[in-house]
């Protein structure tokens, strides 16, 4: 049993720790932004990156399509043997990711005015505005290389070559942490210096896939060609939840955005945004943890090694636990802190601020049942489930948004996150628990079968 344990802590290292620290680095990435620009633009600047987050989401919602459901089905063509037409999934994802990256790219540049200028009521929301339009216009056209950076990750993760995966986001990371500093810094181009150094690393790492699957000694084999899109559509009805919770929450942000704006509130706006880059600053990587594990987990449940299966599931959640609860701790206890990181000096914190975050953060732990669950629900092929779970923000968060303000102080609104956190972990235990016994397991069997 002991030999047992550290072997399979040993595995999960290996393919979880890789993604876990390849999503710090990305946390990172995502801080590193907001830094600058609270720091060097200022409050307004931190006001617009709350109306660009949304947009930022459903550009990552794409790329989790792909990684989610194409981590699966690689994993478990190379469980099986057929490293050939694993090759050929893995070139037809990235075909499809590019084409369905320039589209989008188009289309947003056409629609992102009209639909920013809904939320302008007076001059001052007009100039947040222009900033937001400023930096999203030379984001979109990062988006396909966005995707395919992303995705890359997953792949190869399903190649066994988890620890590569820091090596390529650690680079972009680092180049855009360099490209901020001098952009909005030392040429003080502002808002469309941070767009611009996010593209740039985004480009440079798609120039680093491009190297690694074609020249080094990770390049494909001999076979050529691609997949039938019948494996891209099996892998959009795995990814399907996945993506459809992070548009969700991308539409949700939106209807926050305008409520805290009707209740002239703007300040918090500013919250809105430290908020999210703080909450992606410590649970992306936990998040990364689950789904670094999921390639293992789908490869050993395509092996019928079931033991085997079962333990790397409970270890992964003893390790889920311990991270979730540490990182809750920060968060509370270390609240205005944090804060500050992303503020001027000049900038006042206030208790409403500070309320805001707290009351955001309160039920975090919850998070942590959830990315374990719906990470299983995922690497199991569990498609309808994971669909189910992403809409429970629909009946929970935009009830509450609308709601909490009429009868408690306006932020307090920020409750709505912590509420949805606790219903969305009970309906994925629930769920989870009846995909496990129609495979004829037991969820009981996860932490009893020593």
């Amino acid at each position: 049993m002991r030999e047992d344990f550290f072997s399979t802590i040993a595995e999960i290292i290996k393919y979880g720790g890789s993604t876990f620290a390849a999503l710090v680095a990305m946390s990172i990435y995502t801080a590193t932004d907001g830094f600058f620009i609270g720091n060097w633009i200022g409050v307004d600047g931190l006001e617009a990156m709350a109306l660009i987050f949304p947009i930022v989401m459903i550009f990552g919602a794409i790329g989790t399509l792909f990684e989610t459901g194409g981590s699966a089905v690689v994993s478990e063509k190379i469980g099986v043997g057929e490293k050939s037409l694993a090759e050929k999934i893995i070139r037809t994802n990235y075909l499809c990711a590019a084409v369905i990256g320039i589209i989008v790219a188009v289309v947003g540049n056409i629609i992102i005015e009209p639909l920013l200028m809904l939320f302008v009521d007076t001059p001052d929301e007009q100039h947040v505005i222009n900033l937001a339009i400023e930096f999203l216009r030379i984001s979109f056209c990062g988006l396909p290389f966005l995707i395919i950076v992303y995705m890359t990750g997953a792949f190869m993760r399903c190649i066994d070559k988890p620890a590569h995966v820091i090596y390529l986001i650690g680079s972009t990371v680092l180049l855009n942490i360099i490209l901020d500093a001098l952009f909005i810094i030392v040429f003080g181009w502002g808002m469309w210096g941070a767009a611009l150094a996010t593209m740039l690393a985004q480009i440079s790492g798609t120039v680093i896939v491009f190297w690694y699957f074609k020249y080094s000694r990770q390049k494909f084999s001999s076979s050529s060609g691609f997949s039938s899109l019948e494996y891209i559509f099996r892998e959009i009805r795995i990814g399907a939840g996945f993506a459809v919770a992070t548009v969700m929450t991308a539409f949700i942000e939106y209807f926050l955005n305008a409520v805290v704006l009707s209740y002239d509130a703007a300040s918090l706006l500013a919250m809105v945004t430290v908020s999210n880059i703080i909450l992606t600053f410590v649970f992306l990587p936990l998040n990364g943890l689950d789904t670094g594990v999921q390639p293992l987990i789908s490869r050993l449940y395509a092996a019928k090694n079931e033991r085997h299966c079962l333990r790397v599931m409970r270890y992964n959640f003893f390790l889920t636990a311990i991270l979730t609860f540490a990182i809750y701790a920060v968060l509370m206890i270390f609240t205005e802190e944090l804060t500050r990181i992303f503020l001027n000096s000049n900038e006042p914190i206030t208790p409403e601020m500070l309320t805001f975050l707290r009351a955001m953060f309160v039920l975090q732990p919850f998070v942590g049942l959830y990315t374990w669950l719906s990470g299983i629900m995922a690497a199991l092929e569990d498609e309808w489930r994971n669909l189910i779970v992403s809409l429970v923000p629909l009946f929970v968060q935009v009830p509450l948004i609308w709601l909490l303000p009429k009868f408690l102080p306006i932020e307090y609104v920020s409750l709505n996150y912590s509420i949805n956190d606790v219903a969305e972990a009970l309906v994925a235990f629930v769920l989870i628990r009846s995909f496990l016994k129609e495979k004829k397991l037991s969820f009981r069997k996860i932490f009893y079968s020593w």
